[in-house]
């Protein structure tokens, strides 16, 4: 194992490799680089690199996505448009946002009850947020005919996904919600928004995978009433296989360590996914 700090030459290099995959190319190119960084001290080689970093990625960002999420975004785009522009009832803006929700494994789970997913998640914090701030949110904000958010309220949607944050951007434009969509690392070092509330959905996970201490920096810095965290409790082939056990000590480690922050820990009742609202205290330590 290397030690040293690799050379910057090196970096870029495994960087610009792992660009020319298809599948890879949209994601966020801070990722590539801390990731890059990270497996060149470990690897054996430039080539042992970009394989080990191509892995981080597919567990990333890479096993939740089907190959059609980045195939055909312009289309996409176009039939968003076309649909907001359609029926005023808006039946066919939402049959055309289920279909790209199906797209994703991580959304497309919800779709059978989509409509009051996210109302119960409102009715745990006492009614729907004036802001909200969707990490790593793929391309749940197309969900956003079903939330039942006040139409002043404004949606901060971030990804590391380009292709995902691009289509999410179009979408939230179109309807006219107050919005920005940004793709960026939040395993990183990050600046975001205060707002009313934060979902972490099925994220902890992820950036447990990246780097265990990644997931307790983003709560910690976070400047919000409230935050959901959510863990799924079945596998990607629908196995349960004690991920909900698993996820439950996992989020029992994270309340530990956002202590005393914390007033409250609410469940929230909705199928496949372990949901949780925490309220937090107003004040904001920064060396919390």
């Amino acid at each position: 194992m290397n030690a040293n700090e690799p050379a910057d030459d090196d970096v870029r290099a495994v960087v610009g490799r792992v660009a020319e995959s298809r599948r890879y190319r949209a994601v966020d190119p801070a990722v590539v680089r801390r990731l890059a960084s990270e497996e060149l001290r470990r690897a054996r080689g430039p080539d042992d690199a970009v394989k080990r970093v191509k892995r981080r990625l597919h567990q990333a960002v890479g096993a939740y996505r089907t190959s059609a999420a980045g195939g055909a975004i312009d289309r996409d785009i176009e039939r968003l448009t076309a649909a907001s522009q359609g029926d005023r009832s808006g039946g066919e803006l939402r049959a055309v946002c289920r279909d790209l929700l199906a797209r994703h494994a991580s959304t497309r789970e919800r779709l059978p009850f989509l409509d009051r997913f996210y109302t119960t998640i409102w009715d745990a914090i006492g009614g729907a947020p004036a802001s909200l701030l969707d990490l790593g949110c793929g391309l749940a904000p197309l969900a956003l005919p079903w939330m039942q958010l006040p139409a002043s309220a404004t949606y901060h949607a971030i990804d590391a996904d380009s292709r995902a944050i691009r289509l999410v951007d179009a979408f939230l434009s179109l309807v006219g919600r107050p919005h920005v969509a940004e793709a960026r690392d939040l395993a990183g070092e990050v600046d975001l928004p205060a707002v009313d509330v934060a979902l972490l959905l099925k994220l902890v996970p992820i950036l447990d995978r990246q780097d265990p201490a990644a997931s307790v920096r983003l709560l910690r810095s976070l400047a919000v009433r409230h935050m959901v965290v959510s863990f799924p409790i079945r596998s990607l082939g629908g196995r349960g296989r004690g991920m909900e056990t698993t996820y439950r000590r996992r989020l029992e480690a994270l309340l530990r360590d956002l202590d005393p922050r914390v007033r409250r820990v609410t469940e929230a009742s909705v199928p496949n996914e372990l949901v949780v609202v925490l309220t937090l205290s107003r004040e904001h330590p920064a060396d919390a």
